[in-house]
């Protein structure tokens, strides 16, 4: 029983960056811009996360540092995707492409070539053995779900990923909205990035995100668009990543290779089985244009 328990906090820990980097997809989706340049932002969170945490010498500084970096990461993602009307998916790689250039340069500015994080506090476990961020994380699912689908405002931005041009006919902002969801959902996102680098690790290396970005994308498309979908795709997810450090502390004889592509390889099935069916906005990824 305490061989499950301790199982279970590994699968519900290690889904927490996950889950709220699906969140934030989840909210920028659901409002009409497509992002697939949550690794990087989740990158750029987990850096400023640490940078934060040790310049202010406090771990909730930091993650709200970090949140606040990335909330300008979607300021500026929504200015060339909203405004500019550039192609969603384009600047979503170029994001991933600058996070890790960008993270990397002013890692080495801060520690040096080959430097190390200095020790740092992270998040403490609060009850169960578990950290503040995991529960915020359950209660966001059940706050978003409660916004989307009970508040005007919810279903203001839900309207905008789904009919623009009606939202507009109702003397609404179609750009202003999708603003506010990409900005809000980038700062969860970056949330993500935070506990990755200052609640399981307490400290931050290059390129640390490792595809994680991704599987929080494939984990809306599983959730079919639902925050406690989300949630759920992201345990299965979870599982996989504890069934990942299990084996390695077995020694089960598979190479490490094929026992670290477990959580990338569910990515795959899951989105090849379920893309299709995933109830996706329609009109996700599409600029809006103002009718006179």
């Amino acid at each position: 029983m305490e061989e499950m328990f301790g199982f279970l906090k590994v699968v519900i820990n290690t889904s927490t960056p996950i889950l709220f980097a699906t969140l934030g997809i989840l909210l920028m989706h659901l409002s009409g811009v497509l992002n697939i340049g949550a690794e990087g932002m989740m990158l750029m969170g987990a850096f400023a996360g640490m940078a934060g945490t040790y310049l202010f010498g406090n771990v909730w500084y930091g993650a709200l540092f970090g949140m606040a970096i990335t909330g300008l990461m979607g300021l500026v993602f929504a200015f060339f995707t909203i405004t500019m009307k550039a192609n969603q998916t384009v600047v979503g790689v170029a994001f991933n492409i600058l996070s890790i250039g960008l993270t990397t340069t002013l890692y080495r500015m801060l520690f040096g070539i080959g430097g190390s994080t200095p020790q740092l506090t992270g998040f403490r476990p609060a009850a169960a053995g578990l950290t503040l961020p995991v529960y915020m994380g359950i209660g966001t699912v059940l706050l978003l779900t409660f916004f989307l689908y009970k508040t005007k405002p919810g279903l203001k931005i839900r309207a905008a990923g789904e009919n623009p041009r009606a939202v507009d006919s109702m003397g609404l902002s179609v750009p202003g909205i999708r603003y506010a969801g990409t900005v809000a959902g980038s700062m969860l996102i970056g949330f993500g990035g935070v506990y990755l680098s200052m609640g399981i690790l307490s400290f931050f290396s290059e390129e640390m995100v490792t595809g994680r970005g991704y599987i929080a994308l494939a984990a809306v498309i599983f959730g079919r668009y639902t925050a406690v979908g989300s949630l759920l795709a992201v345990l299965v997810f979870g599982v996989g990543e504890a069934f990942v450090y299990r084996l390695q502390a077995i020694g089960s004889g598979i190479p490490t290779q094929f026992i670290l592509m477990i959580p990338y390889v569910l990515t795959v099935i899951i989105v090849a089985g379920f893309g299709k069916k995933s109830n996706e906005p329609e009109a996700l990824g599409q600029p809006y244009e103002k009718t006179r």
